[in-house]
């Protein structure tokens, strides 16, 4: 089995050079005469930056890999180079950085065929690049940038005995939430390991549409097991959502949040930008149509929504209040906020969006999340 893993990995190195053949011939034609190897590099960087992202995720597992096999006593397997000596290994590399191409090169150089060719290739990747962009953005709206402190808990709880594809696959739900290390990483070793053909399918398709390093790997052979053929059907309700609140074994109660944000949702385009702020400081923020969206629909609000919302705000340290024409006028704002004032007791900190609010909270800039 080592041996059959070693030659799938070569193999797979094999393809990936074949690869990027194309474009290292397309990227040297743009380059000056006397280009060095940190050029080449640079420029392939600019090209091609979710390629190199490959490399450099792809390098990153397997020397994970390799540590894992050394913990366990056992010899590497894999001896991954680093990002740059890997690139810097390919034939193609090694070929257009000879000093006979490169002479080459140099003889044959002409300004304005390279100009051109820069053109064309710019407008080419810069709109492929944007494309790749858009894809990505749309396929993780509404995940939070930060490590909110429990994915190592959810993912602990993920291997626990006993449990069904339905626990499994809200779990992964739960931690594909957040884009952070512990996320990617606990996808990889799902998509490498886990037997489940739903779940690694889900792993695969979360780390490929993100942007992330994914190998697609198919089904473990031999007999199959009922386990490795059971679906989920996974269905959220706001009711599902606060039994489970109510359980303190359930997952949901391994989640904590450093800010409640209460607002209109008639201002969600303001409340995404708001977040996003508050993960570049650090913060991981609950707004119910992104961390529970899988269990609170619209659809279906009802008294059980509240009691989720009550839950949500014990579990956060404050609540920021998003005061606007519209929030003002929400019922479920005002009820949010005097829950957090005489049940949790937290303190509740305000951003006054339009207009003015009679409420004395302490205000915070709309440019800054405290």
């Amino acid at each position: 089995m080592p041996g059959l893993t070693k030659r799938k990995y070569d193999a797979e190195t094999m393809r990936l050079s074949k690869g990027l053949t194309r474009p290292l011939s397309l990227i040297v034609d743009t380059m000056k005469p006397g280009y060095s190897k940190e050029d080449l590099l640079q420029t392939f960087m600019f090209y091609y930056p979710f390629e190199w992202s490959t490399i450099c995720e792809r390098c990153h597992i397997y020397k994970e890999k390799d540590r894992f096999l050394i913990k366990k006593g056992k010899k590497k397997r894999y001896n991954s180079l680093k990002p740059e000596e890997f690139f810097y290994s390919l034939p193609k590399v090694n070929y257009l950085l000879s000093n006979g191409f490169r002479e080459k090169h140099k003889l044959h150089y002409d300004e304005k065929k390279r100009v051109a060719c820069d053109n064309n290739l710019k407008s080419k990747r810069i709109a492929r690049i944007e494309k790749k962009k858009s894809s990505i953005l749309a396929n993780t709206k509404g995940q939070q940038r930060v490590d909110p402190g429990f994915i190592e808990a959810l993912a602990y709880a993920y291997h626990k005995k006993g449990n069904t594809t339905d626990d499994k696959l809200e779990i992964c739900k739960e931690i594909k939430k957040y884009d952070c290390d512990k996320t990617w990483e606990f996808f990889w070793k799902l998509n490498d390991s886990e037997r489940n053909d739903q779940i690694r399918s889900f792993a695969f398709q979360c780390l490929q549409k993100s942007g992330h390093y994914a190998k697609l790997r198919k089904r473990f052979k031999g007999k199959r097991k009922q386990y490795m053929t059971d679906r989920s059907s996974f269905e959220g309700t706001p009711e599902g959502l606060a039994n489970k609140l109510s359980d303190n074994q359930s997952v949901q109660n391994m989640k904590s949040y450093d800010l409640f944000i209460s607002h209109s949702y008639k201002d969600r385009e303001f409340v995404s930008d708001v977040v996003s702020d508050a993960n570049k400081a650090g913060y991981n923020c609950y707004v119910d149509w992104t961390a529970d969206n899988d269990f609170l629909k619209r659809s279906l609000v009802s008294d059980y929504t509240k009691e989720v919302l009550k839950a949500r705000m014990r579990q956060s340290q404050k609540l920021l209040y998003l005061s606007s024409s519209n929030s003002r006028e929400s019922a479920w704002v005002a009820f949010e906020l005097k829950f957090y004032q005489e049940v949790v007791k937290n303190e509740i900190i305000m951003m006054v969006l339009d207009g003015e609010d009679s409420h004395d909270f302490k205000i915070i800039d709309r440019q800054r999340v405290e």
